[in-house]
């Protein structure tokens, strides 16, 4: 058996390798041509020195059969890629991303408005120089394409970073989510719910990326990257946030139509309310998001009378009755310390979750092996086969009873402002009963499946009337 090479010098050989397909990719073809052959201009991309060549045994000779009959082939040795290769490689990538041509649209690209100067076309990302020694993150999947190539819209890092954790993270991970998307749908319409979505990096990528889709980001700022304030905070104070803002304004700087933001905090009780429905979304990611819920729910677990990891068993497993997709990534520990504790592994904990589901699971991956406060992997979960059509995808759904509040618009209608008051609905003539969203959307989470289907068909209806009441010209006006 041959000697294994240390980890490290793997992640830096798949950065090099990576940097330089996509300069390949995208440069010019005497540039392509050079990368393959491995001649690089001497002045420009690296300065030759002492550990420019790879250390390896030398290529043995040509074998005799004598040779084969009295010695064994020499074992392969440990191969180091350099420093300079690296370097090269990196400043390769730099360079060609400048290069005219670089960035040509593929599946998925939308011209992006004057309004956001600091986007670009797909193919190209912001630059990478803060991921230098953070974390690697490695797209397991990749079908021989750059993590880079299916980023949809360019974003800038220092809007959507947050503690630290590298931009090359965020660009992997949305690489594996899109080409798995794509396998799986195709250009069809559905809908994805981002739970968790902080600044909005990967709802707006879903939004531009696939125009068909609606896409609902949820954020509770009960976690790390945007703050506590929804733990004791009020809605509008939740609005008021960094992540939610950011997230505000670039669906308005990109003129996304199919992009939804509901700032709400989501416990046990909210996800399971929701789950007793059916799916509720084709596609559900949950990027280290379950551990946040997990931590505002203990005391309803306590009232359950489960133990910590009974209640956090019964909520990954409702998290999963949400969609027939779901993108999951849990943290490492200390996060979810009492899980690995009992079952040793996230992809142990999550097929016990599958369980209690009564469906049949695919485990897709992992997609992505990431380095963030230890080792976070990226999972597809697919139902086999689907059982239920989502609710949100259905026609004339009523949103506002998964999301009592939804910014900043749906159907052109204003329902919250971007800002961190919260407009007065407009006034309507006087009603039996007045109820606001909010007390809807709480009363049929509560109520059987039965009355909430109901409720659908009621909605529809009055849809229908209210289309056909439009187009029925005014009797009493022309009368006058």
């Amino acid at each position: 058996m041959g000697i294994e090479p240390p980890l490290s010098t793997i992640a830096a050989g798949n950065d090099a390798a990576a940097a330089l397909k996509l300069a390949a990719s995208r440069g010019s073809p005497a540039l392509a041509t050079a990368i393959q052959a491995g001649q690089f201009p001497k002045t420009s991309v690296y300065e030759f020195g002492t550990n420019d060549a790879l250390h390896a045994a030398p290529a043995p000779a040509k074998p005799t059969r004598m040779s084969l009959m009295a010695e064994k082939p020499p074992k392969p040795q440990p191969r180091e890629v350099p420093p300079s290769v690296v370097a090269a490689a990196a400043a390769i990538g730099r360079a060609v991303a400048t290069l005219p041509g670089a960035g040509t649209p593929a599946h998925g690209q939308a011209a992006v408005p004057a309004a956001a100067p600091a986007a670009a076309g797909r193919g190209a990302t912001s630059d990478r120089t803060s991921d230098a020694g953070n974390g690697s993150s490695v797209w397991l999947t990749s079908p021989g394409v750059s993590a880079e190539s299916r980023v949809a819209v360019r974003l800038p890092q220092n809007e959507f970073t947050y503690i630290d954790r590298p931009w090359l993270h965020f660009v992997t991970r949305w690489a594996a989510i899109d080409a798995e998307i794509f396998r799986c749908i195709g250009e069809a319409a559905f809908s994805l719910i981002d739970l968790g979505s902080c600044c909005g990096f990967f709802s707006l990528q879903a939004a531009v990326a696939y125009p068909q889709a609606s896409v609902f980001g949820v954020e509770g700022s009960v976690g790390i990257g945007n703050g506590t304030t929804g733990l004791d905070g009020t809605q509008e104070q939740i609005i008021a946030t960094k992540a939610v803002q950011t997230h505000l304004r670039w669906i308005n700087r990109l003129k996304l139509p199919n992009c939804f933001l509901a700032p709400d905090v989501w416990d046990f009780k909210k996800v399971s309310g929701l789950a007793a429905a059916g799916n509720l979304c084709d596609v559900l990611l949950l990027l280290s998001v379950v551990h946040h819920i997990d931590n505002v729910s203990t005391d309803q677990y306590a009232e359950q009378g489960w133990s910590r990891v009974e209640g956090s068993l019964q909520l990954m497993a409702a998290l999963l009755k949400l969609a027939p997709r779901i993108f999951v990534e849990l943290p490492d520990q200390p996060w979810l310390q009492h899980v690995y504790d009992q079952f040793g592994t996230a992809r142990v904990f999550l097929q016990a979750a599958t369980k209690l589901t009564g469906k049949q699971w695919n485990f897709v991956g992992p997609l992505v092996m990431s380095e963030w406060y230890g080792r976070r992997e990226l999972w597809l979960l697919e139902e086999e086969p689907p059982l239920a059509a989502p609710i949100l995808s259905a026609p004339g759904c009523l949103r506002e009873a998964v999301f009592p509040c939804l910014l900043p618009a749906a159907g052109g209608r204003t329902i919250a402002a971007e800002p961190a008051k919260l407009e007065a609905a407009p006034a309507r003539p006087a009603e039996p009963l007045q109820l606001s969203k909010a007390d809807v959307g709480a009363g049929l989470l509560k109520a059987p499946t039965a009355l909430l289907a109901a409720h659908l068909q009621l909605r529809d209806a009055m849809i229908s009337a209210e289309t056909l009441l439009r187009e029925t010209p005014n009797r009493s006006g022309a009368a006058g």
